[in-house]
């Protein structure tokens, strides 16, 4: 998963639209898709849910994790 790539480039990723923003990148565990079994939906839906597009997933982050979040951003910030 990649955090803050869509705010910091163009569509293609070549161009910087936005600097200073802070971006992470996460390595996840790798999917376990039975192709010969599972239905379209269901590998659908395993992928939503691997790179966090679910609409389950897509709601307001409450405050608490906000401000966790803003926290961690604080550690990965750059000191040029």
């Amino acid at each position: 998963m990649i955090d803050g790539f869509r705010r910091s480039f163009d569509k293609k990723g070549l161009r910087i639209k936005k600097r200073g923003i802070l971006q992470s990148f996460i390595i996840k565990e790798p999917l376990e898709i039975d192709y010969e079994n599972d239905t379209v939906d269901a590998i659908v839906e395993k992928i939503q849910f691997a790179i966090e597009q679910h609409p389950s997933l897509l709601n307001v982050i409450p405050e608490n994790e906000f401000v966790k979040e803003e926290e961690l951003n604080k550690k990965r910030k750059w000191e040029y």
